[in-house]
């Protein structure tokens, strides 16, 4: 299996700070048609240096990188690298991490134990529908989101609940565009609109926010 058509090739970084792991999955990366480039840190600096000189389209970072701390490096990437998409990969299992990795603003996250089919499959979505979160991470959202957050209920319309459905199901804004009948920019509009009238931040948080709240 290989990424899904797309009209451009992407330029990966490839943030892991264990050289033989990193090169590993450089060797796989680089066998994808849709791999123009992969580009190699083995810091937090490192990250954020690359990032100020060189467009990049995927992030693929370590959970716990060495130097700026990969939280930090999220929050930055989020805050002035909007086009760059996040994919955590991690060997750690603490639920605190990667609760507050969520909600930093990440578009995907896997586990290195899961392997490169399960990274192939998370860029393949970030791609598409802008979010990778498998069933074990919507679930720790779903538990802990109230700890973080406790927001009053809220009535939603038609439309957008229409519009929330369609986020959780995971479509691009595109087809959410044509199934609502609305233009791509209006689409965008709505969905902040949304993520602000439920308090929430990011993709992530919304889908834990309608799971809590009995919205779907």
């Amino acid at each position: 299996m290989s990424f899904l058509p797309s009209k451009n090739k992407l330029t990966f970084l490839l943030a892991e700070d264990d050289r033989m792991v990193r090169e590993g999955f450089k060797a796989l990366l680089e066998r994808e048609p849709m791999v123009a480039s992969v580009v190699e840190a083995g810091s937090g600096d490192e990250v954020l240096a690359i990032l100020a000189v060189q467009s990049i389209d995927i992030i693929l970072l370590d959970a716990k990188m060495p130097g700026v701390p990969s939280m930090n490096v999220v929050k930055q990437v989020v805050s002035e690298y909007t086009d760059t998409k996040i994919i955590v990969v991690s060997g750690l299992s603490g639920t605190a991490l990667q609760f507050n990795l969520l909600r930093a603003g990440i578009h995907g996250f896997v586990q290195k134990l899961n392997g490169f089919d399960e990274v192939r499959k998370a860029i393949d979505a970030v791609i598409h529908s802008n979010q990778y979160f498998p069933p074990a991470i919507l679930k720790l959202l779903q538990e802990n989101f109230r700890e973080f957050n406790s927001p009053p209920p809220i009535q939603l319309t038609d439309k957008e609940f229409r519009l929330l459905r369609a986020i959780v199901d995971g479509l691009p804004t595109k087809r959410i565009a044509e199934k609502l009948n609305i233009a791509m920019s209006t689409c965008e509009t709505n969905r902040s609109r949304l993520l602000k009238k439920t308090g929430t931040q990011n993709t992530a948080e919304l889908i834990a926010f309608a799971y809590n709240n009995g919205l779907i």
